[in-house]
């Protein structure tokens, strides 16, 4: 993989990883409020602002995870783009994995925010 596509490859997947360790704290300390442009918006995450609260809550430990594991694969994508020594396609395939990583974790974030939220909704009537 040239040194110029894992650079680029390497940006996107930094700030993604910054926003799923970043993101869900912010959205639970209520600097985030209740919105449709930013944060965990499924139909039930929108509902109420409890809702969005626990939601964010019970997603952070999964999207923290996600940007720790990104961020690690994302190391083992520049390094093995910098140092020929490595198999041709290390680059590749971390850059693959860690693209894979964060789409599952979001996904994986997104079901678990919508299910506490739901729960959130149903205990009061919503």
């Amino acid at each position: 993989m040239p040194i110029a596509a894992a650079l680029s490859a390497s940006v996107g997947l930094i700030l993604l990883s910054v926003l799923c360790l970043t993101l869900p704290k912010v959205a639970m300390s209520g600097n985030i409020q209740r919105n449709s442009a930013i944060g965990i918006r499924t139909k039930e995450t929108k509902k109420s602002d409890s809702a969005w609260l626990e939601g964010h809550r019970k997603a952070t430990p999964i999207l923290q995870a996600t940007g720790i594991i990104t961020l690690g694969i994302t190391a083992i994508l520049l390094v093995s783009s910098f140092f020929q020594a490595f198999p041709p396609l290390l680059p590749v395939v971390s850059g693959i994995l860690a693209y894979g990583v964060l789409f599952a974790g979001f996904i994986a974030g997104a079901v678990v925010a919508n299910k506490a939220a739901k729960n959130v909704n149903i205990q009061k009537g919503i």
